[in-house]
């Protein structure tokens, strides 16, 4: 996997005819990135990828699309649309205490030939395309604060085309869900708020899957209480806990619960240094042991320090962490990279980075993955 944080274009701000400001930007990087995998191999492979944006600011709100994609060309000729993308956005302000927000993203992607998760005897990989609507509501009330969403998302898994022109029928990962989320929160102090967040989340599978021939229809109830902390300016961190429940439609599969957290992290000290962090859970029908619970938890952290106004050092770090609650089987994967980003002109910047992943699956060799990625963006 190629690691290159793609350099934001300049803004381009434009009057229309009624006074209101059009931000436009757009961007082009060009990449190549070599690949060293203690199972795979050497892998090498070229990019080009497209970016544009355009935002709109009005009176209470603003509004926003964006479309973007990254072809590549590997070592065997094989060209693959790896990425396309596209967004809209929108945010209006009704009054001083309520805002609404809304916004549509469709993706699609497709994975490399030599990914992991595939079979090795894979010929064209399938295309992953999703969908994701989401509107929410913000209303405050003195010391309170309310904010409901929801969200649909549509996922569907193309086929997967082996090396015998045998077609391995990936319906089964296709679904439909939908989420109720709600959040309660109370201004402690000016700088702390204690809150409440619930969510129900319900998701429909397009086929039974093949292997035990049953639907993993689920609904996915949970419960978080945490605390968040805002120094204006410089400092904004949010930590929280509770429980999740996973209840599956079909009564042979086992119902599970367990322990979810989530957390976020923005140290803003200068204009130059800027460090963020985050904590996720997830929870849902296992990818490795059909019929069973797979929980993951993901921390993951970046930094970057702005060393002039041409040089900017980056750094990243994550550690993923699934276990299959059934079988307690566990994958952890580690990962570090570093790099900088170098403008060389107003228009143009260049990119090196280092990516250093570790795979770990149970009863299985660790898998360790070194990317080297040089690149070159081209932006307004």
């Amino acid at each position: 996997m190629a690691f290159a944080a793609p350099v934001q274009a300049q803004d381009a701000a434009i009057d229309d005819s009624s006074g209101q400001l059009i931000d436009l930007d757009w961007s082009v990087g060009l990449r190549g990135s070599y690949t060293n995998d203690s199972a795979m191999g050497s892998l090498y492979k070229a990019i080009v990828a497209p970016e544009a944006s355009l935002t709109r600011h009005y009176l209470g709100g603003d509004a926003s699309v964006g479309a973007g994609a990254a072809a590549s060309i590997d070592q065997n000729k094989a060209v693959r649309l790896e990425d396309a993308h596209a967004n809209a956005a929108s945010s209006f302000t009704l009054d001083e205490f309520t805002t609404l927000k809304g916004s549509i993203e469709v993706s699609t992607i497709q994975l490399s030939p030599f990914d992991s998760s595939l079979p090795a005897d894979t010929a064209v990989t399938p295309r992953e395309t999703t969908g994701t609507a989401t509107g929410s509501a913000t209303r405050k009330l003195g010391q309170f604060d309310f904010t409901g969403t929801l969200t649909g998302t549509r996922f569907v898994e193309g086929p997967t085309t082996l090396a015998d022109s045998s077609i391995v029928d990936n319906s089964d990962q296709s679904y439909w869900l939908g989420t109720a989320t709600l959040r309660t929160g109370f201004e402690f102090t000016p700088k702390i708020a204690l809150f409440v967040e619930g969510s129900d989340a319900y998701t429909r599978y397009d086929a039974a899957n093949p292997s035990l021939g049953v639907f993993f229809h689920n609904q996915t109830l949970t419960l978080r209480g945490g605390v968040s902390y805002t120094q204006p300016g410089t400092f904004v961190a949010e930590a929280s806990v509770g429980r999740g429940f996973i209840n599956y439609a079909d009564p042979s599969l086992t119902d599970r619960q367990a322990w979810v957290t989530n957390g976020t992290l923005t140290f803003t000290p200068d204009e130059t240094v800027e460090l963020v962090g985050a904590l996720d859970t997830s929870i849902g029908p296992s990818t490795t042991v059909a019929g069973d619970t797979d929980v993951g938890y993901s921390l993951s952290g970046s930094a970057k320090y702005l060393v002039n106004p041409w040089l900017t050092l980056r750094g990243t770090a994550s550690f993923d962490h699934v276990i299959t609650l059934g079988s307690h089987d566990t994958d952890d994967t580690v990962s570090a990279g570093a790099g900088f980003d170098f403008a060389n002109t107003k228009h143009s910047a260049w990119s090196v980075d280092y990516l250093f992943s570790r795979d770990q699956k149970s009863g299985l060799p660790a898998t360790n993955t070194h990317t080297v990625t040089v690149g070159l963006t081209i932006k307004k």
